[in-house]
């Protein structure tokens, strides 16, 4: 990760207000130049890659599932955002996708139940082969890298897990 860096991100584990507000301060200017990044590179994504940044918030999704069948890598989520959709990302890779298992210090990792999609970085890939490069954290701490030409989108409405958004639509009466 070039922008969100894990030593960004462990910072955020301070107790101390001074440290928690210079990250605070850094991680603003790692978004803006992440965005000014994106602003100069997302006219040319494939369709899959546009369709996913125009429509989808994806921080903080469930992370259902990986992945693997031949050159296709696939991530099935739940977006943490209402409906709650579930969405299946089947990415047409390039090369080896690579997990750095271990890619944030323990105390910047998240346990619980499901691991979640945290940050990601996009990035046209420079070389022979070209395509883009995505960089995933997972709130686990690993890093998931991939080269890949396109990614296919699908969305499911989820009827399980039911969500905490489904579960207060169930409890209101009819």
């Amino acid at each position: 990760m070039k922008y969100f860096t894990p030593e960004l991100i462990a910072l955020g584990q301070s107790d101390d207000d001074e440290v928690l507000d210079e990250q605070e301060r850094l991680w603003d200017e790692a978004g803006d130049r992440y965005v000014a990044h994106l602003d100069t590179v997302r006219d040319s994504f494939p369709p899959g890659l546009k369709h996913i940044d125009t429509s989808y918030y994806l921080h903080d999704a469930a992370i259902l599932g990986i992945g693997r069948r031949g050159e296709a890598f696939v991530l099935i989520l739940q977006l943490d955002t209402p409906p709650a959709s579930i969405l299946t990302f089947t990415y047409d890779l390039l090369s080896e996708p690579i997990i750095h298992g271990e890619a944030l210090p323990p105390e910047a990792s998240l346990g619980g139940g499901h691991h979640l999609w945290q940050y990601n970085e996009i990035e046209r890939a420079e070389g022979e082969s070209g395509g883009w490069r995505e960089n995933l954290l997972l709130s686990n701490g690993w890093e998931v890298v991939l080269h890949f030409r396109d990614v296919a989108v699908e969305e499911f409405d989820a009827l399980l897990p039911v969500h905490r958004y489904a579960k207060a639509q169930q409890a209101t009466p009819a």
